[in-house]
């Protein structure tokens, strides 16, 4: 079983080596408190471990081992999806929002329309309704931009490069997200969603939590408030005081 941290590792290529270190840490004490047989008890025992942490250290840990249980799953190491949940005093706790290690958004998903929607919320802060609002032609690789057509409003935004790749292959299409040249329902985005941030250990998740840390890493980079709404499409600062 522990042979299987380093594959897991070896899979997340664009984590960086600080990161892999935490992962490794948090696994290897994973597996000494369970030991080598994984079973709904034995996670039950380590889950009431966790109480022990701080919360931003408990998610951690509970992300970090849901993503390698389902590796272990998927690469039929052992028969059954498992998954921990955060202590519910933990949920109860925790108050203030704080911003997520999303990085294994970035890895490959059995779910890759869930996944590029996620991304685009994470990096641009976009609303589900927007996403799915979204032409080939609203998106710019050669200048890197996006257009956002919203009522009688339209906003510029810049594109990471890293999105660059994730989009081009989109680009012979009508819509980002479509089906017969029609865009899909936000039921389905909703569902797609949903299924990857399952998978990435982050079932806790929605695509407005997603926005929050959209919010919470540009006030990370110093960006102003201001600016944070006009990213957003936000007429005031009103919503966003909360997090000065």
């Amino acid at each position: 079983m522990r042979e299987g941290i380093s594959a897991f590792l070896e899979e997340k290529q664009n984590l960086s080596s600080n990161s892999k270190q935490s992962y490794k840490y948090d696994l290897e004490q994973f597996l000494d408190l369970i030991g080598e047989r994984i079973s709904d008890t034995s996670l039950k025992i380590y889950q009431a471990q966790l109480s022990k942490f701080k919360i931003s250290a408990q998610k951690r840990k509970v992300s970090a081992c849901n993503q390698f249980l389902y590796f272990l799953y998927q690469k039929g190491k052992i028969g059954n999806f498992y998954r921990l949940e955060l202590p519910k005093q933990a949920e109860k706790k925790q108050d203030k929002s704080e911003l997520l290690d999303l990085s294994s958004f970035w890895q490959e998903s059995s779910f890759p329309e869930g996944r590029l929607i996620a991304l685009l919320i994470t990096e641009l802060g976009l609303l589900p309704s927007e996403i799915l609002a979204l032409k080939t032609s609203d998106v710019n690789l050669d200048f890197q931009v996006l257009r956002i057509n919203k009522a009688s409003q339209q906003r510029i935004l810049s594109l990471p490069t890293p999105l660059l790749a994730e989009l081009k292959p989109l680009m012979d299409q009508t819509y980002l997200f479509e089906r017969a040249g029609k865009s899909y329902s936000r039921q389905w985005a909703f569902r797609q969603l949903e299924s990857f941030l399952k998978e990435k250990g982050f079932p806790e998740l929605s695509a407005q939590g997603l926005r929050e840390q959209f919010i919470l890493r540009q006030i990370e980079e110093k960006v102003d408030l201001y600016e944070i709404a006009k990213k957003l499409g936000l007429k005031t600062v009103l919503t966003l005081e909360k997090y000065r």
